[in-house]
């Protein structure tokens, strides 16, 4: 199976959601995978003090189930347990390859 996208973020933890976001916010189909669940090692935190918007804390868990939620509302598709095993970078047409498909960049 090959899929064309305009983005695609290897990895969905903090800073791959946000990209996510932002592809979307600019216009572009953006898939992201992740090789286990979405959140990455954010949603292993018993308790985060320091993140902006929650003064009281909030768990890593409930964080990253937002930021998810947060992605997949704006419109980013989000492919989780979905290894990558290859990439191919040199070519005009980028490929990414995974355990399931091959998602081609151009």
């Amino acid at each position: 199976m090959m899929e064309d996208w305009d983005l695609v973020v290897v990895w969905a933890g903090v800073a791959g959601l946000t990209a996510g976001i932002y592809g979307v916010r600019s216009g572009l189909g953006t898939l992201v995978l992740e090789e286990k669940t979405p959140g990455g090692v954010t949603a292993d935190a018993p308790l985060i003090e320091n993140y902006p918007g929650f003064p009281e804390g909030i768990t890593g868990l409930d964080l990253a189930e937002r930021m998810v939620k947060h992605a997949e509302r704006v419109g980013v598709e989000i492919h989780s347990l979905e290894k990558v095993t290859k990439l191919d970078l040199r070519s005009e047409e980028k490929a990414v390859k995974t355990d399931r498909a091959v998602y081609t960049v151009t």
